[in-house]
């Protein structure tokens, strides 16, 4: 969670980021339900083949949803916990499982970056989660009388946010592999998957939409990194500094 007065850049760039996520996930959405914008975009499946289409877009529409929300600390922070916890973290599960099935049902590569991606929400969400808890935890523990028992807490407080950085390590990773592969596809215009059918995306049928498909792609995939750089500095020191 972000201000424009204390990090200006990241909260800028990420609001466009996500902003553009959920713009290309809507057209997606409607692109999968047989509403073409434009219509010389039509998808090159056919209809009856957009429903596995038309559900992995929602996941995608949702998680572009919640990334955006979780930019500004006044938005993110008038939602409910049982919301911003629970809900969102299960609804991330599900789509991870539904990408998973995705993929293996294609064996698709674009299906198995999303399949990560969908992780790596879930992990991000987790993670603040059990920040909050451990700085919380920290804090209060700092406010007591018995110096030992605090450095011991203070300790296994430091160990427990190092492991939860080292979870999320390779999945920032895959974050980065999906962005780039995302970039590479806005420069040279091509699909994913020439000739194959999709399962995640409808797939571009010209130039320009494989060019914002991939922009898509990777505004999400380095914008959830870019987000989570925060997060890794327990295990990363340096990239604390990347959120200016």
């Amino acid at each position: 969670m972000f201000t424009l007065t204390s990090t200006p850049v990241t909260f800028i760039g990420l609001l466009i980021l996500f902003i553009w996520c959920t713009l290309w996930s809507v057209r997606d959405l409607l692109a999968s339900l047989g509403v073409d914008i434009p219509p010389s975009w039509a998808p090159a499946e056919p209809l009856e083949h957009g429903a596995p289409i038309a559900v992995s877009e929602c996941f995608h529409l949702a998680m572009s949803v919640v990334m955006l929300l979780m930019v500004p600390h006044s938005w993110w922070g008038a939602l409910p916990g049982v919301l911003t916890g629970p809900v969102f973290i299960t609804v991330m599960a599900l789509g991870t499982l539904w990408m998973g099935a995705m993929a293996a049902w294609k064996i698709s590569w674009l299906a198995a970056g999303h399949t990560a991606m969908f992780a790596a929400m879930v992990w991000h969400l987790a993670s603040m989660a059990s920040h909050s808890r451990m700085g919380h935890s920290a804090t209060m523990t700092g406010m007591g009388d018995m110096a030992h028992s605090g450095m011991a807490e203070g300790a296994t407080t430091v160990s427990g946010l190092t492991l939860i950085t080292g979870i999320g390590l390779p999945l920032m990773v895959c974050l980065v592999v999906l962005g780039l592969s995302g970039l590479v596809r806005a420069v040279t215009g091509r699909p994913p998957h020439p000739g194959l059918p999709a399962c995640c995306h409808p797939s571009p049928t010209t130039p320009a939409s494989a060019r914002l498909s991939g922009l898509a792609d990777a505004a999400m995939g380095l914008g959830m990194a870019w987000m989570s750089a925060g997060l890794m500095a327990p295990l990363l020191p340096f990239m604390g500094s990347l959120t200016p």
